[in-house]
């Protein structure tokens, strides 16, 4: 179409948006199908469970399953399976909290640690090599676009939050 008749042409509202959503459950479809049967394959790990140890190894002095959920953005009901499963294959420990005997405490096992390290570095080379056509600039320009429109959301999110 010449760029003539582009600049008469109306919008639709949320065309562009429902562009965007689609374009990023397709992406998110992409990589979450890849790295989660190499992490499979190669470790016995989903990315779910990947998740949680990521989640474990930035907190070295271990998380509440409350707030392991909050940082998963995930039930409670589906950190409680997960932890279960990571319990069983002896890659965490849970003890009960010493400050509020109602919650447990979960951390890396030193198995754990050792397996999230060789899969964390397998996770870094897969993304790395699913990008690797992709020059640089536009990565960091793809990066921070994304984190804008997060934080406009997030605000957005948090005044209709409190108008209720």
């Amino acid at each position: 179409m010449p760029a003539a008749l582009k600049a008469h042409i109306v919008p639709v509202p949320g065309q562009v948006e429902t562009r965007l959503w689609l374009q990023l459950l397709s992406l998110h479809g992409e990589f979450f199908g890849s790295l989660n049967s190499v992490l499979s394959s190669e470790f016995g790990l989903s990315l779910a469970k990947f998740d949680v140890l990521a989640q474990l190894d930035r907190c070295r002095d271990g998380l509440a399953l409350g707030q392991l959920s909050q940082n998963l953005k995930v039930s409670g009901g589906n950190v409680s399976g997960l932890v279960q499963r990571l319990l069983a294959d002896d890659l965490i420990s849970r003890e009960m909290s010493s400050e509020d005997r109602r919650s447990f405490i979960v951390r890396l096992t030193p198995k754990g640690e050792a397996l999230f390290r060789k899969a964390a570095d397998v996770h870094k080379k897969h993304l790395g090599e699913r990008f690797e056509n992709v020059p640089r600039r536009e990565l960091d320009a793809a990066l921070s676009v994304l984190r804008s429109i997060s934080s406009k959301i997030r605000t957005e999110s948090k005044k209709q939050r409190h108008k209720k």
